[in-house]
């Protein structure tokens, strides 16, 4: 018998369990609240780390099912779904978990409101998970794109302080879409882009300030590209656009390219702005012109991996997911291939 085939179980043994690791360690969302990280993995656990340094956190949250998604409510009490069609709040006092709604289709997201009310986010509209009732828009900013009894999945989604629902679509080279659902009154409500061109710009992710409600967006194919857009009552005003541009317009023998935006979030510890791109992480004071690229200081260029290939774009997906601002020289972030990183000022540390 080959010597070398006796070594066959062991390396299948080996490969397995490389695998079975991999599966372990990757996560599908993160939250961020008093210091604490909250990761869902992919197989629907929730493991808890200590967002000022990495660590994780040795406490058990008990969930009697597998978990598909995480949220919190107005007074940071964190929210699951679960494959029992459940909605439940964590009580941290009690490490228990109390049913507060069902679902009736798989949600890609659960809000809920600062009057206690559940919605789920769904690919036939946003339902009231209390009176059961769908709210659908066929009515799209995107004359590229048109609906008729769904949407599909949204890029991201985000509810505001005044209980506003967003939802965000990426359809690669064919730009974005944009809903804003009113909880209060059920109602979608019209937005006025501007010179926002939608038709360029996947929407990547939604954040706020004290004042106003910001969208990022950006696009990987052929050139890369990304925006900032700032809602002033429910109109688009560009914050920063950065396109892919020749270095010198009359030779065109060099392009630069723009910054690919994905998450992007603000922080009331510095009065900045943070946006990721495939070059890195970038932090814009306020107060400043930021749109003006010079503006803006990179912070930190981390080491991920990217996947490449996207069903409706040349170039490559995002490969960072969520960005957190912990406190003024830290943040944490979610990538698409790598876990969970965390910059402590200095340096970053995956898990």
């Amino acid at each position: 018998m080959n010597k070398n085939l006796k070594n066959i179980p062991l390396l299948i043994l080996f490969v397995l369990l490389c695998f079975s690791g991999k599966a372990e360690t990757q996560y599908k969302y993160i939250l961020v609240s008093n210091n604490i990280v909250w990761a869902l993995t992919s197989n629907g656990s929730i493991k808890l780390f200590d967002a000022t340094n990495g660590k994780q956190i040795d406490k058990n949250i008990y969930a009697d099912t597998d978990i598909i998604l995480i949220t919190k409510d107005k007074t940071e009490n964190f929210v699951i779904a679960n494959k029992r069609k459940q909605i439940k709040k964590y009580d941290q006092s009690k490490n228990t978990w109390e049913v507060i709604g069902h679902y009736d289709i798989e949600p890609f997201g659960i809000f809920v409101d600062s009057k206690g009310t559940c919605f789920s986010v769904t690919e036939k509209g946003i339902q009231d998970l209390t009176t059961k009732k769908f709210y659908f828009n066929d009515k799209s900013l995107n004359h590229q794109i048109h609906y008729k009894e769904k949407w599909g999945k949204p890029y991201c989604s985000y509810i505001d302080k005044k209980d506003i629902i967003w939802l965000g679509f990426g359809y690669g080279e064919w730009g974005g879409n944009l809903f804003a659902f009113q909880t209060s009154n059920k109602k979608f409500l019209d937005l006025s882009l501007e010179s926002f061109e939608i038709e360029l710009f996947p929407i990547k992710s939604f954040f706020e300030d004290s004042s106003s409600l910001y969208i990022s967006a950006g696009l990987d194919h052929m050139m890369t590209s990304g925006i900032i857009v700032k809602m002033n009552d429910l109109k688009a005003e560009i914050l920063y656009n950065s396109e892919s541009h020749w270095l010198n317009r009359e030779k065109r023998d060099t392009m630069i390219n723009g910054e690919y935006i994905g998450p992007s979030t603000f922080s009331p510890y510095n009065n900045s702005i943070y946006f990721y791109s495939q070059n890195g992480v970038f932090l814009g004071d306020k107060s400043k012109d930021l749109s003006k690229s010079e503006n803006w200081t990179k912070i930190i260029s981390p080491k991920l991996s990217w996947k490449y290939g996207q069903p409706d774009a040349v170039g490559s997906p995002m490969n960072v997911l969520k960005l957190y601002i912990v406190d003024k020289t830290k943040f944490v972030f979610l990538s698409q291939n790598n876990g969970i990183g965390f910059y402590d000022g200095q340096k970053i540390v995956m898990r």
